[in-house]
C-alpha cells in the first residue's frame, strides 16, 4: 500500500537521475542496483504536519544498495517497513528490518542498507521537538536527561503497532480530507497525537516519567536506578559490575530488563550517553579544548579507542566535528 500519493515530490526509473535527486533530498552517499536488473522504480513522497515532517518511500520491486553518511542535525527519523525488508547497519547496530520491525534512526549516526522490493512510511522528528513536546506532557520542568531511544521498532509489541496505526493514519487525512480543507488547528492535534503516542508508547529514557500517572506503567524500579545511575555518571567509565551492584538486581535480571525497556543493553546505552555528552561537547567547544580533554571528561582515558567509537557513532572523526566548530 502507497501513501501520501497527493504528495509526490520525486518519481523516477533512471538510476543516475535517482542517485542525483536522492543525494539532495536525503544525504544519500551512494545508490546502487543488485543483480542483473538495472532497473529503479524510486518515489519519494512528503508532507509537512504543523513543522514535522512525514515521509513515504518506496525504491520498486529490485534489489538495491543504499549508504547515508551522518548529518549534523539532532534529528530521529521513525520508519516503519510498509514492504519488502532491508539489511541494515546503522552506526554499530546491524538488524533486518521488515514489516515486523522497523528503525529508529539517529540522523548523526550513518546508515548502509541492501533492500529488496522496499517502502517505508517515516516521520523526521527533532529531538528538541521531542523534548518540548514531553515537557508539555508532564507539566513541569523536570526532564534533564537526554532523549535515548533503542535503535529498534517491534511490531510485535501492541504498543508499537498502535503508534504505526497512528502514522498511517495521519498520513491518510493528509491525503484525504486534509488535502482540501486546510485547517491549521486540526493539524496541530494530529502532530500532538502524533508526538504523544511516539513519547508515551515507544521505550525511552523519559518513559516513567511521562508514565508516572495513574494510567500508565512504570519500568522496574532496578532499571530506573540503573539507568539514572548512568546519566549521574556519565563523565566517568561506568563499570558492569557497579552498575548491576547500584541497581539491586542480577546481571541478567538487569540486562533483559534493560533491553526490554531500551533496546539495548545497559553499557551500550551508557556508551551512546557518553559519545552524545561528548559529541555536544565537541559542537559548542571553546578555544583551547581539545579532543582530548573532550574524551577525558567523558570517562574516555584512550584517545585513539574514543574516535574510533565516536566515528562508528556519527560517521566522522571526532577532531572533524572540532574542526566545524572553531
Amino acid at each position: 500500500m502507497s501513501y501520501l500519493l497527493n504528495h509526490q515530490v520525486f518519481a523516477s526509473q533512471d538510476l543516475h537521475q535517482a542517485r542525483d535527486v536522492l543525494s539532495h533530498l536525503n544525504s544519500i552517499d551512494a545508490l546502487d542496483v543488485i543483480g542483473t536488473n538495472r532497473d529503479v522504480d524510486v518515489a519519494i513522497h512528503f508532507a509537512e504536519l504543523a513543522g514535522i515532517g512525514l515521509i513515504y518511500a518506496s525504491f520498486g520491486t529490485g534489489r538495491i544498495h543504499i549508504k547515508t553518511p551522518s548529518i549534523d542535525e539532532e534529528d530521529l527519523f521513525f520508519m516503519f517497513v510498509t514492504g519488502g525488508s532491508a539489511q541494515v547497519r546503522h552506526g554499530e547496530h546491524e538488524c533486518n528490518i521488515s514489516p515486523d520491525l522497523g528503525l529508529i534512526r539517529n540522523m548523526r549516526v550513518p546508515l548502509s542498507a541492501t533492500e529488496d522490493n522496499f517502502s517505508t512510511l517515516g516521520t523526521q522528528l527533532s529531538l528538541s521537538v521531542l523534548r518540548a513536546h514531553a515537557q508539555a506532557l508532564t507539566g513541569q520542568d523536570i526532564i534533564h536527561n537526554d532523549l535515548v531511544f533503542g535503535p529498534e521498532l517491534d511490531l510485535k509489541r501492541p504498543e508499537t503497532q498502535h503508534v504505526r496505526n497512528t502514522l498511517q493514519y495521519v498520513a491518510n487525512a493528509l491525503d484525504g480530507p486534509l488535502t482540501q480543507f486546510d485547517n491549521p488547528q486540526i493539524r496541530s492535534e494530529l502532530r500532538d497525537m502524533l508526538l504523544t503516542n511516539i513519547l508515551m508508547l515507544l521505550p525511552n529514557s523519559y518513559s516513567d516519567v511521562l508514565n508516572g500517572k495513574p494510567a500508565g506503567v512504570a519500568m522496574p524500579h532496578y532499571v530506573k536506578r540503573a539507568r539514572d545511575y548512568i546519566h549521574a555518571h556519565a563523565a566517568q567509565s561506568i563499570g558492569l559490575q557497579e552498575l548491576v551492584a547500584y541497581s539491586g538486581c542480577s546481571y541478567r535480571t538487569l540486562q533483559s530488563a534493560f533491553g526490554e525497556a531500551f533496546g539495548m543493553a545497559p553499557m551500550a546505552y551508557a556508551r551512546i550517553v557518553r559519545l552524545t555528552g561528548a559529541h555536544n561537547d565537541l559542537l559548542t567547544a571553546q578555544q583551547g579544548d581539545t579532543v582530548a580533554t573532550i574524551a577525558r571528561k567523558w570517562g574516555f582515558g584512550h584517545v585513539g579507542r574514543f574516535s574510533g567509537m565516536y566515528a562508528r557513532q556519527f560517521g566522522v572523526v571526532p577532531s572533524e566535528t572540532l574542526r566545524r566548530r572553531l
